[in-house]
């Protein structure tokens, strides 16, 4: 049987207003900061919704560099 890893890129950044509950029990380097989980639920802190102020889902992969309310942590 072969384990397969997946690597994350940690080295991207990711927006400071994206929250998952997992951030705040294991830290804000957590997987599920980089890479969607389906045990975790993602919302902004701007919002407090699981949308963006641009009504974007907040996510991982989705709240990058590339959007209007981006902003690095």
């Amino acid at each position: 049987m072969s384990l397969h890893l997946k690597v994350i890129d940690r080295s991207r950044p990711i927006c400071r207003h994206m929250r998952t509950k997992a951030m705040h029990v294991y830290g804000p380097d957590v997987v599920d900061a980089f890479v969607s989980s389906r045990s975790s639920h993602y919302h902004c802190l701007k919002t407090q919704q699981v949308t963006g102020p641009d009504d974007q889902l907040c996510l991982p992969e989705s709240c990058t560099e590339s959007r209007s309310c981006f902003s690095a942590r």
